[in-house]
């Protein structure tokens, strides 16, 4: 994930800001009068690009994939891309981050994207989005992000799905079946037929592009991914370029296997479908963390690590979020000292005063937040 490079701040801009302030308790003028606004013109959006969802169809038992049309000020994306989608539900605004599951060629094609979800038995949203939108209706969409790409050049490529994984790798596949003589191999692991996602599209790109090679298999009568399995579905796996999307658990086995199999680190390209999992030492047996506008101080310990936004809400603070993996940017704050440790890049963080994001940073020391 790249991060956002901030823009220097003009006077003008700081002036914009205070009046803004002063007058309507906003940062915007256009973000208060909002709502106002779409009484006249329901597709005005400051925050987004407001769209409309089409219909609403189920892919299977647990996966149902929104059919959106966005709104003209919409960009187009690359294979692999998510966007965030914005929807009000039962007064609350929610928003949430999703692969888009078709491809660019659809899109320029139909000005359609989908968005397939797994719906979560005890989910808050993931539910109630495929309810609200049975008959269609209203959403903001941001533009599309991530680096979870389709690699350059023509080297062949092994694609490694776990369940709901499977989105990016659709969009990608069916990208690769318009414009390219590319090697590529597909291993999708389900848990059985009923959850085998896009079945029959899969097979018909595999069956009209030899290149394009399809493997389902079942976990629940081979198991999960090993290295028997890679080695024979895949014999000339380190000669590939591998990319891996799924369950944390999933992803990090993969990861072990293909580099006991000889592929380097840049030979192994992965997205996690949650948050990252958090892989970092303390230097120090507990790391103390001082919330500086709410005046409340916690610790944390190796044996508890977790990322700073769940810290915040274990002592009853409610920092503004999201997505809860580190796309949205929702929840950034300003550390004034300190380092943390980011669970997506793998990197630690100066000691001095910098934006950070709540709920992919870790404490590493002592901490003062504004929160």
């Amino acid at each position: 994930m790249n991060g956002q490079i901030a823009q220097p701040e003009t006077t003008l801009s700081r002036f914009h800001t205070w009046l803004a302030q002063s007058l309507v308790n906003n940062n915007e003028f256009f973000a208060y009068f909002e709502p106002f606004i779409r009484l006249a013109m329901p597709a005005w959006s400051t925050v987004g690009v407001r769209s409309r969802v089409m219909k609403v169809h189920s892919e299977t038992g647990d996966v149902y994939s929104l059919v959106i049309r966005p709104g003209r000020r919409w960009k187009n994306f690359s294979a692999g891309q998510h966007v965030q989608i914005s929807a009000e539900l039962n007064g609350t605004l929610y928003t949430r981050t999703f692969s888009i599951s078709t491809s660019p060629d659809y899109f320029r094609k139909t000005g359609l994207i989908e968005l397939s979800i797994r719906s979560k038995p005890d989910g808050r949203v993931t539910p109630m989005l495929k309810e609200h939108f049975a008959k269609g209706g209203v959403c903001t969409l941001s533009d599309a992000g991530g680096d979870f790409l389709l690699p350059e050049g023509n080297e062949p490529l092994l694609l490694i799905a776990g369940g709901s994984g499977i989105t990016p790798f659709r969009s990608m596949m069916n990208q690769l079946s318009s414009n390219s003589l590319r090697d590529v191999h597909l291993l999708f692991y389900i848990r059985n037929s009923s959850n085998a996602l896009f079945r029959q599209e899969l097979d018909r790109i595999a069956e009209l592009h030899p290149n394009l090679k399809v493997t389902f298999i079942n976990t629940e009568a081979e198991g999960q991914v090993c290295e028997e399995h890679l080695l024979r579905y895949c014999p000339d796996v380190a000669d590939r370029i591998a990319m891996v999307c799924g369950p944390t658990p999933m992803i990090q086995g993969t990861r072990n296997l293909l580099s006991e199999l000889g592929l380097p680190a840049d030979q192994i390209r992965f997205e996690y479908f949650g948050a990252a999992p958090i892989e970092m030492e303390m230097t120090g047996e507990k790391s103390f963390v001082r919330f500086k506008t709410s005046g409340i101080a916690t610790t944390t310990t190796p044996d508890e690590q977790m990322s700073l936004l769940d810290l915040a809400e274990k002592q009853g603070l409610t920092p503004q979020h999201g997505c809860r993996i580190g796309v949205c940017y929702q929840c950034v704050c300003t550390k004034e000292s300190g380092v943390v440790f980011n669970t997506r890049t793998g990197q630690y963080s100066d000691t001095g005063k910098e934006d950070i994001q709540l709920c992919i940073s870790v404490a590493a020391s002592d901490l003062e937040l504004n929160i």
